[in-house]
């Protein structure tokens, strides 16, 4: 598969408005109590929790099985390493799953409890990343 990474950025712009949608249903929020980021410590803000929600959209989850966690590229640390975010959010295969940010840190960094530590994103950037099995990761977070 092709890494493309101004169509991966449109979808995940995509999965970060469903994700807005999903909130704002289920916690009852008005809709200017969500707020979009562009900072790169997280993509959606709940304003009057002070919650902040990075949003990956896994597009080969449904195939390969794996969520892939980044967490460095081209040598600095990025994603799950350098976010601020108090939580996660992943889509994969039209479902959507919140973790708190602290317990992915702990299990991928701490516990190691991942299926494979692997390399890959465009070319040169030699992107790190785990990959968890998807039934392990949904074990860890919430369906939203």
């Amino acid at each position: 598969m092709h890494y493309d990474f101004k169509k991966d950025l449109k979808d995940g712009q995509a999965a970060e408005r469903e994700v807005a949608s999903r909130l704002a249903l289920r916690l009852n929020l008005a809709d200017d109590d969500i707020e979009f980021s562009t900072s790169k410590g997280y993509d959606l803000k709940i304003i009057s929790k002070g919650w902040t929600f990075e949003v990956k959209n896994d597009l080969m989850a449904h195939q390969t099985g794996n969520v892939a966690i980044e967490y460095e590229s081209r040598g600095k640390a990025t994603a799950l390493a350098a976010t601020t975010a108090s939580f996660w959010v992943y889509k994969f295969a039209g479902q959507f799953f919140a973790f708190k940010t602290e317990t992915l840190k702990r299990k991928l960094f701490e516990e190691k409890q991942y299926f494979k530590a692997v390399t890959g994103g465009d070319a040169g950037s030699n992107t790190k990343m785990y990959l968890v099995k998807v039934e392990v990761l949904k074990s860890w977070g919430k369906e939203i």
